[in-house]
């Protein structure tokens, strides 16, 4: 994985201030809300959309690992925030892999596809994973670690975890939430458990930095929206936000993906330094308990002008 090209590659970490942009007015009858991820990104923000209220948020850099929690759950998420990556190694013996050289990287697909993981199916491998911490807010390395998942039950999994050149090995138990999609772990110090995600029936978007893999083997940090793959679905529409109607929608146009709606709904300017948001996109949201939403980003500046503060508007689609 090059770290040059990482770096090179992430315009985030510039143009804190906006110049003067017009901004999109608000459409009769719409709700307008705005988050507030900072203006080095670092807050993960879970939205509902039926109450149109922050459910919770917390820092990204906390935590490294996302364990499913289904009773037949086996995979395991990297944190894409930090643009984390897993290397499968030769070694059945944690204490053997002292070294990740030789290894290839790669990275969880930012669709969401469960299968798509980098660590994949740990269960057929029995291998040790080098494990690249990624990038912290600072813009400095987190370092590597070594990872063995030792078991997996319809309750809990069992797991090593090192340094990748110690031998000082350390054995956790992860339980599985009854409430949230995933249990979410730190491999600081000798591990804790993280309470990030809120109960999986209780939000509809998360408002993040996530890493975009492009070509299969180009790492991209990008900001912007996924959605709850517990139930959510999502369309973009042509119609315009304000002419779109719930006898518009179209059922079979919704995808699981969990980045339909994603990053691209601003555009950077180079010229003017800014972020430009496409007011234009709107996209159509299946909410966790089957509401319809329409949906259409209008500024990405706090009233301060920092970036990083998502503005939007939405209304329920009510036949």
């Amino acid at each position: 994985m090059k770290k040059g090209l990482l770096i090179a590659l992430i315009p985030v970490l510039s143009a804190c201030f906006k110049k003067e942009i017009p901004v999109e007015k608000p459409v009769s009858g719409a709700a307008t809300a705005q988050v507030e991820l900072g203006g080095n990104y670092a807050n993960q923000i879970y939205y509902d959309l039926e109450t149109n209220s922050v459910v919770r948020q917390n820092n990204r850099e906390v935590w490294d690992l996302a364990f499913e929690a289904g009773e037949s759950g086996f995979h395991i998420l990297l944190n894409e925030s930090r643009i984390m990556a897993a290397a499968l190694s030769s070694e059945t013996d944690i204490n053997a892999l002292t070294s990740d050289a030789g290894l290839t990287y790669t990275w969880d697909l930012h669709t969401g596809n469960l299968d798509s993981t980098a660590i994949g199916n740990w269960q057929s491998s029995g291998k040790v994973y080098a494990i690249d911490l990624g990038t912290g807010l600072s813009g400095a390395s987190l370092g590597k670690k070594k990872l063995k998942v030792l078991s997996v039950s319809n309750t809990e999994y069992q797991i090593q975890f090192a340094d990748l050149n110690s031998t000082t090995i350390h054995t956790f138990t992860i339980p599985k939430s009854s409430t949230a999609g995933f249990t979410y772990f730190s491999m600081t110090g000798s591990g804790t458990l993280m309470d990030i995600e809120p109960a999986k029936e209780t939000w509809d978007l998360v408002f993040t930095a996530y890493c975009h893999v492009f070509d299969e083997h180009t790492p991209y940090s990008v900001v912007g929206v996924l959605s709850n793959r517990y139930g959510v679905k999502v369309q973009e529409i042509s119609i315009p936000f304000a002419d779109f109607k719930h006898s518009d929608i179209i059922e079979a146009e919704f995808e699981d993906r969990i980045n339909v709606i994603g990053y691209d709904w601003k555009t950077y300017d180079f010229d003017n330094g800014t972020y430009v948001v496409s007011s234009n996109r709107t996209f159509v949201v299946k909410t966790v308990n089957g509401r319809y939403y329409k949906l259409r980003f209008i500024d990405y500046y706090d009233q301060n002008g920092v970036k990083g503060a998502p503005k939007f508007e939405l209304q329920e689609l009510i036949p």
